[in-house]
């Protein structure tokens, strides 16, 4: 899948660049744990005006080191007043250390148990957030709402915020009154009096799960209770707590829940591991969603209207968070070295919900953006292996690595063992580590327990080690065979030449199918089959067994055939795909035939239009301008995505109308961004019009901005720096600032974007650094470091360090540059020296006083006349300049004097024709340059035929 169909952000998933390991990133292995936390209860008040969180934290913990006498936890800018501690006869005030990061609390090496008591007071930078409307956006709820991944909880409460520790916990908490509040596990108590008094709620949840899934969410919402999911004789409640007013689009928008749960439970053998499962909508936050153990945050734009609902789906971002209760909260990584085990399978079962409700073509092409999106921060950016302990903060892991390509692991294994084999090992597996700790080892032993085989070289090559395939499969038919070339193209080092099957679906002109396979662990191979015709149509890999880079080629007939009836719909858009690099007529055509085909899957039709808009020229376009106003929404946003291709004055007028006026908020989009691509005279007025329209999310408006952007003319910088401003909805201001670089690079523009590094919102604050690195303006980096001091946000702390480096790497090839050419140049001038210095010692050419041209200067003679040696040259008069009697005694004018006063003897040299005789050349090459004052004439002396001498010098 080339473009996009996610489209919404996952849980943490970071902007990073390369190479992955940054030069201060350090290796990291799991910290020791020396007592184990049993049970965790937090005591809390909420100031919402002052943005503060005050109470207790009491921790039952128990000893597990024999000699260790210091429990630390972490916390994060705490006020303490009291640190206390039960050995079994009640609280007393506890011996403890604290440095504003960690509290060191003394525990006497003789204690097995202890409860340890903390009365504190902090206002979170992190981990807790408090939103209230302002001046300009008047329309923000006044909210509280937690985020703890990756290590974030320290800032709100103390605790091993460590991904290997888990307890079972509570939460008591008073809230102003009108607030609802979610927390993790079962209610146990509300007290809502109707008076002005704080409103309780009391919360617990009696499985262990981590710190970073701790929630604290409150404000004021709806409550949507939808059907309970059915599992066995277990029925468990579920519930959705969205903005007022948005209980439709709740429903819309989540109703698929109860089936997704009973689908996961059915597919891993595991039931839903908690009582209820809720999903709460809040503001502004700053990740997709989060998956708290049986309570899940959502971001607001996974609420769909009816217009998004046309070719939106939040079911992608439901499953992803949805799966984590199983895979993250029931099984947690040991540390996030091995987060793929979270990330990984919450991706890919994504595509398993897509699958059981929309088909294999889905699951397919599903899949196949993940691919995408994985190779393109592996080809453009850096490969690490999956499992990687060298990184500067844990968010960097969280990555296309830990989310696509785990989930492509997983599929491959699915693939491999088979539909029966991978899921019972995936049986095994929770089944073993219930409430536990798994690292990757845990999965691959359960996978080769569930189906005898040894994934030792898969995990090695896919898991442990970095890169991907490169494979080059060519076909050809010749003499009664089909032969499949295929070769690993990628560099072989750190990534492996990797073990695949071959496999070929072959057609044959009476509809038979064939497959043949062939397993490759070389660099290079080949599957050849001896058939009695020449195949109709074939294909690789159907099954797709093997994600990797591949250019396939085969001759074109049997590539339009596979574009028109090959099976699965993969193969089609395979097809499609291929002939996007043939320019020929019967291509053009065979594509247009397939993009107008209703009947054929919307995915096959998209890539039609992608190879359409990749070929160009007249017919392509003419096809794509036929499909303009297809009935399906993705297919329409293909064609507006593939017309971008063009400059003419009817594609513009076709994504004007697009533009203005589609049901799809998508389809507008896209066409605006082609829109501009085309920079069409009239382009710019109709992005204009369009940036006040309202839409889902925003993406109307970011659409024309990206068009502005692409529009490439600076009249309209100003119109993209108002929509970059604070109160601008936060999807198009980062368009803006995407686009506001895109136009200008001008002082304004960097200072303006350098304003802007200190917003509030972490993900426009990782554009604003993206477009300084674009600008590449060496003044920018003060600015940057300014920003890296106080930054608390690991993705744009990494994101500024990723473009510190780039920017020096562009000053240092840029100055690497200057000083190769300055030195080219002295090169150059130096040899320019020695051969100006031959030909002064051999009387030749000289540079300053170029030869004149016979026509003006000297009549041409026949060969028979005297020669020109044997004429008295004119000797040029010199002023006081270049007086003789100083002559001798300066070097630099006695070196300078034949070059601007050559002797009448030596002028015949330049000129002598190629028969002279050697014996009239003696004198030119006998006369040093101390006998030039000599030989000079008197400026008295010069003869009234110095005129014409004098025209070669004025010329000149």
């Amino acid at each position: 899948m080339r473009w996009s169909e996610r489209h919404h952000e996952r849980c943490g998933c970071s902007a990073a660049g390369g190479p992955f390991a940054l030069t201060s990133a350090k290796r990291h292995y799991e910290r020791p744990r020396p007592f184990s936390v049993r049970h965790l209860a937090l005591d809390l008040v909420l100031d919402v005006v002052a943005k503060r969180v005050s109470g207790s934290a009491t921790l039952d913990i128990e000893r597990v080191a024999p000699k260790t006498d210091t429990l630390s936890l972490d916390a994060v800018g705490f006020t303490l007043t009291r640190v206390q501690i039960d050995l079994g006869s009640g609280l007393t005030d506890a011996p403890y250390d604290y440095d504003g990061d960690t509290l060191g609390v003394k525990v006497p090496v003789s204690a097995a148990r202890a409860t340890v008591r903390i009365e504190y007071a902090a206002t979170p930078a992190r981990g807790l957030y408090f939103l209230a409307p302002d001046e300009a956006v008047p329309e923000r709820p006044e909210q509280v709402w937690s985020q703890c991944q990756d290590e974030d909880a320290r800032h709100w409460f103390p605790c091993h915020d460590k991904p290997h520790v888990k307890m079972t916990t509570e939460l008591r908490v008073a809230v102003p009154s009108g607030f609802t509040v979610l927390s993790n596990g079962e209610p146990v108590f509300t007290d809502t009096p109707a008076t002005g008094d704080p409103w309780v709620y009391h919360f617990r949840l009696d499985q262990p799960h981590p710190a970073y899934l701790m929630t604290l969410v409150a404000g004021r919402f709806d409550v949507v209770e939808d059907r309970p999911a059915r599992i066995g004789d277990r029925s468990i409640p579920v519930q959705y707590l969205v903005p007022p007013g948005k209980k439709d689009e709740a429903r819309r928008s989540f109703g698929e829940t109860p089936r997704m749960i009973e689908l996961f439970s059915r597919l891993t053998g595991v039931d839903f591991p908690w009582t209820r499962y809720s999903q709460v909508v809040v503001h502004d936050f700053i990740f997709g969603g989060m998956e708290n153990t049986t309570a899940t945050t959502m971001y607001e734009h996974i609420l769909l209207d009816e217009r998004a609902a046309i070719d939106v789906t939040s079911n992608d971002l439901i499953a992803h968070e949805l799966a984590h209760q199983w895979f993250g909260d029931l099984v947690t990584c040991r540390d996030w070295s091995h987060g793929w085990l979270n990330e990984g399978f919450a991706t890919y079962m994504e595509h398993v919900e897509r699958e059981d409700r929309l088909g294999r073509d889905e699951y397919d092409w599903g899949v196949e953006g993940d691919l995408s999106s994985y190779l393109a921060e592996a080809s453009g950016q850096y490969q690490r292996p999956i499992v990687c302990r060298d990184y500067e903060a844990p968010i960097d892991l969280f990555d296309r690595h830990l989310y696509e390509k785990g989930g492509l692991v997983l599929h491959m294994l699915r693939r491999e063992l088979g539909e029966e084999l991978f899921w019972k090992g995936v049986r095994t597996y929770l089944r073993r580590h219930p409430h536990g700790i798994v690292e990757t080892a845990d999965l691959q032993r359960a996978l080769e327990d569930a189906s005898g085989a040894s994934l030792e070289r898969f995990f090695d090559s896919w898991v442990y080690r970095p890169g991907h395939p490169a494979l080059k499969v060519r076909v050809s038919y010749e003499d009664g065979q089909l032969t499949a070339h295929v070769k690993q193209t990628h560099k072989v080092g750190d990534t492996p030449l990797f073990a695949f099957p071959l496999e070929l679906v072959v057609a044959d002109a009476a509809g038979k199918v064939r497959r043949f396979e062939k397993r490759v662990d070389s660099a290079a191979d080949a599957l050849t089959v001896a058939l009695g015709e020449r195949p109709t149509w074939v294909a690789f890999d159907p099954d797709f067994k093997v994600t990797a880079d591949v250019t396939f080629e085969a001759p074109a007939d049997m590539l339009k055939h596979a574009l028109a009836d090959a099976t699965p719909a993969r193969a089609r858009w395979q097809a499609a795909r291929s002939l996007s690099k043939r320019h020929d007529l019967p291509t053009i055509e065979a594509l247009a035939t397939c993009l107008s085909k209703p009947s054929e899957a919307w995915m096959v039709r998209a890539e039609a239009a992608r190879a359409l808009g990749s070929i160009r020229g007249s017919a392509a376009e003419a096809a794509l301008l036929a499909q303009v106003e297809d009935e399906h929404p993705k297919v329409r946003r293909a064609v507006a995505m593939a017309l971008g291709n063009f400059r003419t004055g009817r594609v513009a007028k076709a994504l004007s109308r697009l533009a203005r006026k589609d049901l799809s908020y998508l389809v507008e989009a896209e066409a605006a961004r082609s829109l501009g691509k085309t920079r069409h005279k009239s382009a710019g007025k109709t992005l204009l019009e369009l940036l006040e329209r309202p839409s889902w999310a925003d993406v109307a408006r970011a659409g024309a901005l990206d068009g502005l952007g692409a529009l490439r003319d600076d009249e309209h910088v100003g119109d993209v720096r108002k929509y970059t401003r604070y109160g601008v909805p936060a999807r198009g201001r980062r368009a803006a600032i995407a686009a506001l670089a895109r136009l200008s690079d001008g002082r304004k523009t960097r200072e303006h974007l350098e304003d802007l590094l200190d917003d509030q919102n972490p993900h426009l604050r990782i554009d604003v650094v993206a477009a300084l690195e674009s600008l590449a303006d060496p003044r920018s980096r003060a600015a940057l470091n300014r920003r890296l001091r106080s930054e608390l946000d690991g993705r744009v702390v990494r994101r500024i360090r990723e473009a510190l480096r780039n920017i020096g790497e562009r000053l240092t090839s840029e100055h690497k540059r200057l000083t190769d050419e300055l030195e080219a140049v002295k090169g150059e001038l130096s040899e320019l020296k020695v051969r100006l210095g031959k030909l002064e010692r051999g009387g030749g050419v000289r540079a300053e006083e170029p030869q004149p041209e016979p026509s003006e200067e000297v009549p041409a003679e026949p060969e028979s006349a005297e020669p020109v040696a044997t004429r008295p040259r004119p000797k040029r008069a010199r002023g006081p300049r270049a007086p003789a009697t100083k002559a001798p005694d300066t070097k630099a004018p006695a070196k300078r004097a034949p070059a601007k006063r050559a002797p009448a003897k030596r002028a015949p040299a330049k000129r002598a024709p190629a028969k002279q005789a050697p014996a009239k050349r003696a004198p030119a090459k006998q006369a040093p340059a101390k006998q030039a004052p000599a030989k000079r004439a008197p400026a008295k002396q010069a003869p009234a035929k110095q005129a014409p001498a004098k025209k070669p010098r004025s010329r000149k």
